[in-house]
């Protein structure tokens, strides 16, 4: 159908009522009968006949259709609206009417509502079904859609084994999409497994292939992978363009779900990955924008996860928390990846407001699903006076990564804790580190910290003048990126150095500036120290 019908209230409900909802032992009922939904809508039999009459004509749907009840699941599908389709096809599935084609849309309809292992035993069973029926390729292509089901519940070896069934399957047919969508998931574990070249090539296989077919989804997806490789490399005006182009696509409403949510997640990680958070904003927003006006673009909870990133840069706090909390209940059903990363988050926010305890038990539910639980543990350590503590920490966290970015994010907390146990030579060597990372991929926030870093380690070596002018170049980059917390941090060590050259008055006007930008914030100890500071320079 070219147009989505236009339905009135009634008929939504009786749609609606055509379905039962699942029972207690999530097992589903055949459609409901005319009787039963007249009496679950409270009319006559005759008036739900009409109803559906009407339905099935918007719909093109005939009376000599057998399955007209399954085609009306199918319409919802295809308007994306998923639980209707899930309930539908549930239903159906019930009582053993579906076809492998069938399964494979339950399967897709049980992802977007929250269904994750009933998504699995209906692709299984779909595999299967193709395969009884001697079609490979289709049961080559579920068995790639089961890759990342796998993957995102940290079942790997699961999806190392769907991935390989899925290449065998795929090597004696001759060239076609599920080629394209093999590609997708070898970029994906590899770019993961720090493969960059590698998964450059499949991501350029992919797109290729999408080009091929005249398949939007493998372009963007292409697209995307080639720029978040790209950007590994330090290669990035041609990473913003590939990865600006998938967006577009995405954002114009031309690709699938899975491919929209994919691309969506490759771009805003890989701003992130970057420190680039006004470009991460940017992108958050728009999405913000398009789940607004159409619903939610990616599985629940992924993309509410990294918009927390985005707020806690912002400091927007309160909102952050809430949505950290809600981020890690939606993505434990379905991604354990994107919960761990949420707790952590949880945990920034916690130990940045002065709730300890919370951040600590934040930090190790990260742990347990397998994040990195650095630089934050390792900074509440120091909170907590542990400096040796925190010094190991973040220690073994730059030593367990030679990726740049990744240790890029370790390093200004080196360089803070290093300096508080008093070893400047480990503090020199994270800063020279950091300015080489900066200097390599130009983000804003990156020089930024940076500067920090050398202004810091100039005041712990007494060249107060030195200090001012990195901190000063420090708090003007903060400010341009729209770190609020970050440029009052670096506004009290900007003070520390004026007070060394004897300059109290401007001293004191950052420490005011500091003090209420961590009010403002929320930021209790961060405010307790700036008043103290502050209370000393005004004696």
């Amino acid at each position: 159908m070219d147009e989505t019908p236009q339905l009135t209230p009634r008929e939504h409900d009786v749609l609606a009522a055509l379905c039962p909802p699942a029972q207690a032992d999530d097992t589903y009922s055949e459609p409901a009968s005319i009787k039963e939904m007249a009496a679950t809508l409270f009319v006559s039999e005759a008036a739900v006949k009409q109803h559906l009459l009407r339905l099935y004509d918007k719909f093109g749907i005939y009376s000599d259709e057998p399955r007209r009840r399954l085609r009306l699941a199918n319409e919802a599908l295809e308007r994306r609206a998923w639980d209707e389709a899930y309930e539908a096809l549930a239903a159906a599935d019930g009582v053993g009417v579906l076809a492998p084609g069938d399964l494979e849309a339950l399967g897709e309809a049980a992802v977007w509502t929250d269904h994750h292992a009933e998504s699995i035993d209906a692709l299984q069973r779909a595999h299967e079904r193709y395969l009884e029926n001697g079609e490979t390729v289709a049961a080559a292509r579920v068995a790639i859609a089961l890759v990342p089901n796998h993957i995102a519940r940290l079942n790997l070896s699961a999806a190392g084994g769907w991935f390989n069934r899925a290449k065998r399957l795929l090597e004696d047919e001759p060239e076609s999409p599920s080629h394209g969508e093999l590609a997708v998931m070898s970029a994906l574990m590899q770019l993961a497994n720090g493969e960059i070249e590698l998964g450059l090539e499949s991501a350029e296989t992919a797109h290729r292939i999408g080009e091929t077919f005249e398949d939007r989804d493998l372009v963007a997806l292409g697209l995307a992978f080639q720029g978040y490789a790209l950007a590994r490399l330090g290669r990035l005006d041609d990473s913003t363009a590939l990865l600006d182009e998938a967006m577009a696509s995405a954002a114009a409403g031309e690709l699938g779900p899975f491919a929209t949510a994919l691309v969506y997640c490759r771009t805003i990680c890989t701003c992130l990955d970057l420190f680039d958070y006004r470009r991460a904003a940017e992108w958050t927003d728009l999405v913000q924008r398009i789940t607004d006006a159409t619903g939610p673009v990616g599985v629940a909870g992924d993309c509410m996860t990294h918009r927390v990133a985005v707020r806690i840069f912002r400091g927007e706090w309160i909102d952050g928390e809430r949505e950290a909390e809600r981020a890690c209940e939606l993505s434990a059903a379905w991604d354990l990846n994107h919960t761990a990363i949420a707790q952590y988050e949880l945990g920034e926010i916690k130990l940045r407001t002065g709730d300890l305890a919370a951040a600590d038990e934040a930090f190790r539910k990260a742990h347990e699903l397998g994040a990195v639980p650095h630089p934050g543990l390792a900074l509440l350590r120091l909170a907590e006076g542990d400096v040796d503590g925190a010094a190991a920490g973040i220690a073994g966290a730059v030593a367990g990564t030679q990726d740049q970015l990744r240790r890029a994010a370790f390093l200004p907390a080196q360089v803070e804790i290093a300096l508080a146990s008093g070893d400047l030579d480990r503090a020199r060597l994270a800063a020279v580190e950091l300015d080489g990372i900066a200097e390599r991929y130009g983000s804003e926030a990156l020089h930024a910290a940076a500067h920090v870093a050398r202004g810091a380690l100039h005041l712990a070596d007494g060249d107060p003048a030195a200090a001012i002018r990195d901190l000063r170049d420090s708090v003007r980059a903060w400010q341009d990126s729209g770190a609020p917390y970050e440029m009052a941090r670096a506004r009290m060590l900007l003070a520390g150095a004026l007070v060394a050259l004897g300059d109290e008055g401007s001293a004191r006007m950052e420490l005011e500036a500091a003090l209420g930008s961590f009010r403002r914030l929320g930021a209790g100890p961060d405010g307790d120290r700036a008043g103290s500071l502050l209370r000393d320079v005004t004696l």
